[in-house]
Parts: structure tokens; C-alpha cells; sequence
């Protein structure tokens, strides 16, 4: 079946049809939410596979296409009973119910961490039954963020950009996670927040501005988790500015006081290195 090889089944229809009867596997991407939804999906250039009405289905494939994915096929379904005449054609590869496949991914840095805390390689200096509090600086379209929240901390995240923001509030709701999102300028007096953080995250950004504030609100026994670009990246066009390109050993040397756990460089798909750093502040001065 070609839509079995997708990286992605995509289901535009209303919800409602959804949970009458979908593929297995698929996710539910309605066509009013999808142009605001784009951080649902797996990174482009991905194969996805669509399902919905022909109007719904011509009108995402050009909206996919200009962004880079791989329209692969699609199931054009007028009504719900089209689908049930394709669930007797396709024994077993049709349910009901509302289980949407998650297809987006948070930072592979930001999963390794969660990890490191699962199977208590890591922890945090937390008092009992409290939730970690984390700071996401730059958030974007809000993957890490909402991951976070999942996996029971409570999350600021901050980005200057409304229109991404937007998606962000848009992918939390479709997830259900609670995230505190906050659209400031870190530039800005009053934009990041004056309380103290379990961990602090910035992931394909950087503004060593705010290093030194980084430090300070950082808990003792609290995490900075950095990925973002180093140099090497420049021959790839993006980013050039040297503002946002990290330096070799820039990190371990900024965060030298802390206890580094993890500093590498690795590769994102598209083939651009990025420094991976991860490291704990101590419970006392060294």
C-alpha cells in the first residue's frame, strides 16, 4: 500500500469523521488547522500520504508542496460511509476512535536528556512531589517546549515572533499540554522572568547576552541544555551571522563552573553541525 510507506497519513477531514473511521496509523490534521500547523509534521523533505475531500486534499498538496514535503498519494473520502466501503477493502487497516499518531519530534539533545532522567542517570535537586520548573529561551515553534510539559515539568517558553507563538499555542492545544508561552524581545527589561529554573533551554538560537543572567537563575543542581550552530555551518549558507554561530569550547568555557555532562558537536539532517552541551550547577561553589 503506498500510503504504508508515507513517513506521514495525514486525515484533513473534521474530527468528528476522524473517530467514525480513519487508516491505522494516521494523524488528524484537519484542513482549517493545518496551514497553522505545520510544526505538527516531521521535518521536510518527508513523505506524506493524504486523506480527505478532493477540494481539501488539492488544496494541502500545494500548501505541502511549496513548503517542501512529498505529497506521495492520497484516499479521496466523501462521506463516512466511503470510508466503511475502504475498511472492507482494507481488512484491518481501518479502526475507529481518536488516536492521532504523533509525527513531530522535540530536539534529539532535549529526548537524550528526558531519557538520562527516566532511567535516573540524571536528576533533579527537587523538593518531594515538585515539578521541575524550566525556562525555554527561543522557543519557536514550541516541540521542546511541549515535550517538556508532557513529560510533567512546568514550562516558560519565550519567543519575540507572534505569528510563531501562534503555532506554538496551536500544537500544545492539539497535544494537550499546558505551557505558559510568552511573546517578549529577551532585549526588553521585563521579558525574561526573575525567578530561578531546574533547567534553562536554547536550541537553534543564541544570544550571549544573556549568559550571565543564564547562571544566575539557574538552580543549584539545575540543567543548561544547549544545541545550536558552531562553526562549520557557515558553508551551508545558514546562519552566517557569526552572532549566532558558536565558537569550539565556547560553551564549556562560558559554563565552567558547571558540571558538564555532555560536549559534542553533531549533525543535523540537512548535514549542518551543531554543538550539543549539557551541563548540571553544582549544589555549592567550587
Amino acid at each position: 500500500m503506498v500510503f504504508a510507506k508515507a513517513d506521514g497519513i495525514i486525515d484533513l477531514r473534521s474530527f468528528e469523521d476522524f473517530k467514525q473511521g480513519h487508516l491505522k496509523n494516521a494523524t488528524w490534521l484537519s484542513w482549517e488547522i493545518l496551514p497553522e500547523s505545520l510544526n505538527a509534521l516531521p521535518a521536510s523533505p518527508s513523505k506524506l500520504y493524504l486523506v480527505g475531500g478532493k477540494d481539501e486534499i488539492e488544496a494541502a498538496s500545494v500548501l505541502l508542496d511549496s513548503k517542501g514535503y512529498d505529497v506521495t498519494g492520497s484516499l479521496v473520502i466523501h462521506s463516512n460511509q466511503t470510508m466503511q466501503a475502504w475498511s472492507e477493502k482494507l481488512p484491518g487497516l481501518v479502526e475507529s476512535g481518536s488516536n492521532s499518531k504523533v509525527l513531530w519530534s522535540p530536539c534529539a539533545l532535549v529526548a537524550e536528556f528526558v531519557d538520562l532522567l527516566k532511567t535516573t542517570k540524571l536528576e533533579f535537586n527537587l523538593e518531594e512531589k515538585a515539578r521541575p520548573a524550566v525556562l525555554d529561551i527561543g522557543c519557536g515553534g514550541g516541540r521542546d517546549a511541549i515535550f517538556l510539559a508532557k513529560n510533567r515539568m512546568n514550562v516558560t517558553a519565550i519567543d519575540h515572533e507572534a505569528k510563531v507563538l501562534k503555532r506554538s499555542k496551536a500544537l500544545a492545544a492539539l497535544s494537550g499540554a499546558n505551557v505558559k508561552f510568552k511573546c517578549c524581545d529577551i532585549k526588553k527589561e521585563g521579558c525574561l522572568p526573575n525567578q530561578q529554573f531546574d533547567l534553562i533551554t536554547m536550541v537553534r538560537f543564541l544570544n550571549r547576552d544573556i549568559f550571565e543572567y543564564i547562571e544566575q537563575v539557574t538552580r543549584p543542581g539545575g540543567f543548561v541544555l544547549f544545541q545550536t550552530f558552531t562553526e562549520g555551518v557557515e558553508k551551508f549558507d545558514s546562519p552566517k551571522n557569526p552572532n549566532f554561530i558558536l565558537k569550539p569550547t565556547e560553551l564549556a568555557q562560558v559554563f565552567s563552573g558547571f558540571n558538564i555532562i555532555i560536549d559534542r558537536i553533531d549533525t543535523l539532517d540537512d548535514g549542518r553541525p551543531v554543538a550539543s552541551f549539557l551541563a548540571q550547577k553544582p549544589l555549592t561553589k567550587t
